[in-house]
Order: structure tokens, then C-alpha cells, then sequence
């Protein structure tokens, strides 16, 4: 089973999930709670940022891209709802700027 550790803020959080399954439900059904409000790569608010383990990840795929832009694909973020984990993984949840 695949492992995950997620931060958000100065929180850490860990768990094990099912190969293959989605990072956001399967951490939602865990009580992490990634920010969403669309689960389809809609509404972009799922981002968060892979530490280690992005070889472990599926593809990352069109709707990411034209979501999140090409730059910070590249700086390694992805969406929650559209990341399928496939084995050990390292995250965090960029925390919002506050203006």
C-alpha cells in the first residue's frame, strides 16, 4: 500500500491508501482536509505541491495543465482530484497569500 504524507500548514498528516485510488478522496476520507469545491479539475483550489514520489503519481494530465499552466506543473504541482497515487508520496498544501 502506498503511503502518503501530506502537510498543510504546520501540520502533518500520514496515511495509507490503495494503489491507484485519488489522492483528494482518499485523503478526505481520512479527515485530511485538501480545499476543493469541484472534484474535476474545475475550480483548480486542490493544488497541492509534490515533494517526493512524483514518479509514483499517474501522468500528469490536459486538465492540470490548463488549470495550474505549465510553470508550476513543472515546479512540481499537481491537483488532488486528478492525482492517482500509485506508490509512496511526499506532499504539502501551499497555504493561501494573505493580502
Amino acid at each position: 500500500m502506498p503511503r502518503v504524507e501530506v502537510t498543510i500548514g504546520p501540520q502533518k498528516h500520514a496515511f495509507d491508501m490503495e494503489k491507484g485510488e485519488s489522492l483528494l478522496f482518499e485523503a478526505i476520507s481520512r479527515s485530511v482536509m485538501i480545499p476543493f469545491n469541484c472534484t474535476s479539475a474545475r475550480c483548480g483550489i486542490c493544488r497541492v505541491k509534490v515533494l517526493e514520489g512524483a514518479e509514483n503519481l499517474n501522468e500528469v494530465g490536459d486538465r492540470e495543465i490548463l488549470r495550474l499552466g505549465e510553470e508550476k506543473v513543472e515546479q512540481g504541482f499537481r491537483l488532488a482530484c486528478q492525482t492517482h497515487v500509485f506508490g509512496d508520496v511526499k506532499l504539502e498544501v501551499p497555504q493561501p497569500r494573505l493580502y
